[in-house]
């Protein structure tokens, strides 16, 4: 029988047969399968994604200390380069535990870090050749493939289609976004950053002279309909970092003059001709045009940046705490916004307001210098050179590679200026796979280790321990913060479709059930108490004779809260609530007025308070001040519009 390996004991495209190119196989497999799950799980947003993830961290982990035992590759040598961003981490998990006044919300970003940590690290050790590297790009441009041929099916066909989180929850789209493709997420600006950072890579690859014409040709093709994709998310931003892309690549790929001064201008001018097509051709895109530099629109952005600045201004060096810049944006009494946000749809921003000066330099420092080591090493890199049975020069691996990387990297720091990506991991892990890619083509391996037999055992027993820890931390939290959404939701819908009044009382104590259970796996996430006490207090819709005991049983799950966490102002919220329904009216009170000290621009806290006191005909007219202050923050709160209709009737 013929022999699978040549006599060096090579196997075509899969490079030597050892033990340690095995494990390297199976850790580039799972490094790929990371990402494209990701990707095509409405980007990873959601705890319970990563829950059912978990295993595979940990299995990534297992394998790659597996690897470090058996590779016979002497010296062993791993890369210092991840090494660079410990001091960030250690940084955020002394914000999160110290200064966050919700570091249960920041020990999930702590975990979504660790978790791209743990990416950066393995797939710079690992995946050690270009077969390699070859197999994670196209693994994870089929998942990209995918999320674009979904928003084309999102644009032309179902417009509130919206991809699978892995869980067995569903997920509705925003009314917000209906008439815009998101692709595999549930917002259109995480799916323009998808496409704009693999459009590089594609872009790229088909303007230089390195792959064979027909791969070149795929490349353009599939770029082509990543354009056409982006064009049907109706968003104006992309526009404006693909106008940057295409500055970047002529000058990366092309050697003479003419090209390069040429094909930017032409590309602009295609860019601008697709905008005024789908501009005179989709009525909404038109729309959306004459909006974007209105409060409505994408220039909303500009409002978020000044009051985000302002916000860092009150913490400039130790910043908020991790996990905190939600609450931090309720608590400034001169915030004018409709909804609160969660993110200043600015990275940077984010960064800056809740880690200060100190994180932003601990993170944005190696990030940097990397960059510039990237374009050292992408100056001074042979640009072309002749290849046997190839026509004319052709460019370098090397040079490929690294430009690859470091187009891809640079748009993903441009996508940062404009979106939100540290809460979407999807594409937090595609910006560190370019990243890599970059370090990988212009970074030597500089940490060396001992390759004795007893080190070898070292390494699987540290990183076994390592995996088994890392599950260990992350996944009750997970699954605390899974098990708050999902009951969030099932007695939201419970509320809405009055259930809890005259349904069946199963259901209720069914979410309560759910919530005791979060409280035991994670007894620190605040949120799981204030959704207990909540749920608690439906009851008394049901069982009006026992509101005594379930009022106090409210009470007491609220104040579980609370010891985690006095200046949030949601728990505030939930005990003058709980107050409330046993009948201490001065309790209740006191507690809706700390909530609204501590969040004076939230619009909830405000119907709550004109709740309490349009119960006292002699406060109606405090109550409706209260109900009309509710309505000017938020002109879309529908209880506030019913509860104002009442009590002008009134």
């Amino acid at each position: 029988m013929a022999s699978n390996t040549d006599k060096f004991r090579q196997i075509a495209h899969f490079s030597r047969f050892r033990w340690g190119n095995f494990f390297d196989w199976l850790v580039t497999l799972c490094l790929g399968g990371v990402i494209g799950a990701f990707t095509v799980s409405l980007g990873g947003v959601r705890a319970d994604t990563h829950v059912v993830l978990m295993p595979v961290f940990v299995t990534l982990l297992v394998l790659h200390s597996i690897w470090l035992a058996v590779d016979r590759g002497v010296p062993k040598r791993l890369s210092h380069v991840p090494l660079l961003f410990i001091p960030f981490i250690v940084w955020a998990g002394y914000s999160i535990d110290f200064i966050s006044p919700v570091p249960w919300l920041g020990r999930i970003e702590l975990i979504y870090g660790l978790e791209a940590f743990i990416f950066f690290w393995v797939l710079l050790n690992n995946v050690r050749t270009r077969a390699h590297l070859w197999a994670m790009i196209v693994i994870a441009l089929v998942s990209a493939v995918y999320a674009a041929l979904m928003g084309f099916y999102q644009f032309l066909q179902n417009s509130g289609a919206v991809a699978e989180s892995l869980a067995v929850h569903s997920v509705q789209l925003s009314s917000d976004f209906l008439g815009q493709a998101t692709g595999s997420f549930a917002d259109p600006n995480s799916f323009a950053v998808l496409l704009l950072v693999w459009l590089s890579a594609l872009l790229f690859a088909g303007a230089a002279p390195k792959l064979p014409m027909v791969l070149r040709v795929f490349c353009i093709y599939v770029g082509t309909m990543f354009i056409i994709a982006l064009a049907f998310t109706q968003l104006f931003w992309p526009f404006v970092v693909l106008a940057m892309l295409f500055s970047l690549v002529p000058p990366t790929a092309f050697r003479e003059r003419r090209k390069r001064l040429l094909y930017p201008i032409v590309g602009i001018i295609v860019l601008a001709a697709v905008a005024a097509a789908m501009t005179w051709s989709q009525p909404k895109f038109s729309d959306s045009f004459g909006a974007v530099l209105s409060s409505e629109g994408e220039a909303i952005r500009f409002d978020l940046w000044a009051e985000s600045s302002e916000l860092f201004k009150d913490a400039p060096i130790m910043g908020v705490g991790g996990g905190a810049f939600s609450t931090a944006f309720s608590q400034r009494g001169d915030v004018s916004f409709a909804r609160l946000a969660q993110t200043p749809h600015n990275d940077f921003l984010l960064l800056l307001v809740q880690y200060g000066v100190v994180g932003f330099v601990l993170l944005v420092g190696p990030l940097l210098y990397l960059l510039l080591v990237g374009i050292r090493w992408w100056k001074i890199e042979p640009n072309r050179m002749r290849v046997t049975g190839r026509k004319g020069l052709v460019m370098p691996s090397q040079i490929f590679f690294l430009s690859v990387g470091l187009i891809g990297f640079l748009i993903f720091i441009c996508c940062v200026f404009f979106s939100f990506i540290v809460y979407v991991p999807a594409l937090l892990l595609c910006g560190i796979f370019f990243l890599s890619i970059m370090v990988k083509s212009s970074s030597n391996l500089r940490v060396t280790l001992p390759h004795s037999t007893l080190a070898r055992v070292i390494y699987l027993v540290v990183g076994c321990f390592l995996a088994w820890a890392f599950q260990s931390y992350s996944l009750p939290r997970l699954e605390a913060s899974a098990i708050e959404l999902e009951t969030r939701q099932r007695l939201d819908h419970l509320v809405e479709q009055r259930v809890h009044i005259s349904g069946n009382e199963g259901l209720l104590l069914s979410v309560i059930a759910r919530l005791e259970e979060a409280a035991l796996v994670d007894p620190l996430n605040a949120d799981v108490w204030i959704g207990l006490s909540a749920a608690h207090s439906q009851r008394v819709y049901q069982n009006p004779s026992d509101f005594e005991s379930i009022a106090q049983v409210a009470i007491e799950t609220a104040q579980r809260g609370l010891e985690l966490s006095d200046r949030y102002a949601v728990a505030w919220t939930q005990l003058g609530i709980a107050y409330a329904l046993g009948g201490d009216s001065e309790f209740a009170e006191a507690a809706l007025m700390r909530a609204l000290e501590i969040s004076p621009n939230d619009s909830l806290i405000h119907y709550y308070i004109a709740a309490f006191l349009s119960n006292y005909p002699a406060r109606r007219d405090a109550a409706l001040e209260s109900v009309n202050q509710a309505l000017e923050i938020n002109g879309n709160n529908a209880a506030a519009r019913r509860l104002q209709q009442k009590l002008l009737v009134l």
